[in-house]
């Protein structure tokens, strides 16, 4: 037993700086140093092994209980951004704006399961007053009509704002846009991020973005199954081809957050920010985008909220941010239909 113990210790001692440096994830730019942002990514499981740690070391009746329970209690500032007990509701009126954001994954076009359709009756009950979505397009062989015609007509909204080109990252709104344009992250990039200066009920201005940043571009064909362990050859390869794919999206991301961030402190006006930015609470992308500001399903949400459904492990990394005087409730997730990721939306009193 006295050998086991020793092992596990030192397997402890391991996973607990793991944890350690993954709170150091939102602080550390990919670009200086993007190591830091796997531990962000391997939080979850990190959590989860230090607090089995822990559980183990009290039934043993082990001092050493105070060193994974010590790296626990530093995150406590970051539990909250993954896991909320309660959620802030509040009946929804007239002063309230509900906003919808999805990734729609081309309304599942590439699977030949386009659902614009039942999409449309389900925000025919919700009844938003903005609509951001990412990977938006516009017209399917075989299906008739637009779909910006079937939205405005379904949800009741005035205005329509892309970027010049019908697909990629658009806005639905009933309010009317004082300005609008777009942030390019490269040419013939699919990833970026659209704003409008849009007027609420007559008086308050508030600019919202939706926001696509750089996928990681994982297929299923780079899992890592049980089968593939027994192939080194196989794995080694997989296990290569998933690092250089994850460690190019978390540069690539850095470069783009930064130029959105640049636009967001030039803006003099309250900010509902809104998309897939395809990175966890704990990464350099979402701390600089809530550094002045709130995240509404911190602030008004409730249990995991993660809103990925593809075929690699749930997260959270779509997001709805805010700042300003702006107020949040009901914060929540809808269905995915046929993208892999969740609808989710909240209420707005400003």
């Amino acid at each position: 037993m006295g050998l086991i113990n020793r092992i596990l210790w030192v397997l402890n001692l391991l996973v607990g700086v793991m944890l350690l440096l993954s709170y150091l994830a939102p602080f550390v730019n990919p670009l200086v140093w993007w190591l830091a942002a796997f531990f962000g990514l391997a939080f979850p499981l990190l959590f989860l092994i230090n607090v089995a740690f822990l559980i183990y070391w009290l039934v043993q009746g082990k001092l050493k209980l105070f060193f994974p329970a010590m790296c626990l209690l530093l995150g406590y500032n970051h539990y909250a951004k993954v896991y909320k007990l309660n959620g802030r509701y509040e009946q929804r009126s007239d002063e309230h704006i509900k906003l919808v954001s999805m990734n729609v994954k081309y309304f599942g076009n590439g699977e030949g399961k386009v659902f614009v359709d039942s999409l449309c009756d389900y925000l025919e009950e919700e009844k938003p007053d903005i609509i951001c979505f990412q990977e938006y397009k516009e017209e399917f062989k075989g299906v008739k009509g637009k779909t910006s015609i079937k939205l405005k007509k379904t949800c009741g909204m005035k205005y329509f704002l892309n970027k010049g080109e019908a697909h990629g990252t658009v806005i639905f709104t009933r309010y009317k846009p004082l300005h609008q344009g777009y942030i390019s992250f490269g040419n013939n990039n699919v990833n970026g991020a659209i704003w409008a200066d849009l007027v609420f009920s007559g008086k308050d201005t508030v600019r919202v973005y939706s926001c696509h940043f750089q996928s990681n571009q994982l297929s299923r064909s780079e899992q890592i199954h049980a089968s593939d362990i027994q192939d080194k050859d196989k794995a080694m390869k997989k296990s290569k081809s998933l690092i250089k794919r994850l460690k190019a999206g978390f540069e690539k991301r850095s470069e783009q957050v930064d130029l959105v961030r640049e636009h967001m402190d030039n803006c003099p006006y309250p900010i509902i920010l809104a998309g897939d930015l395809n990175d966890t609470q704990l990464s350099y992308t979402y701390r600089q985008l809530i550094r002045d500001g709130k995240d509404a399903f911190v602030e008004s949400g409730s249990g995991l909220g993660n809103t990925y459904v593809g075929p690699f492990p749930s997260y959270r990394i779509d997001y709805i941010f805010y700042n300003g005087g702006l107020r949040t409730f009901n914060y929540k997730n809808g269905p995915s239909f046929h993208s892999d990721h969740k609808l989710i939306q909240a209420l707005f009193k400003h």
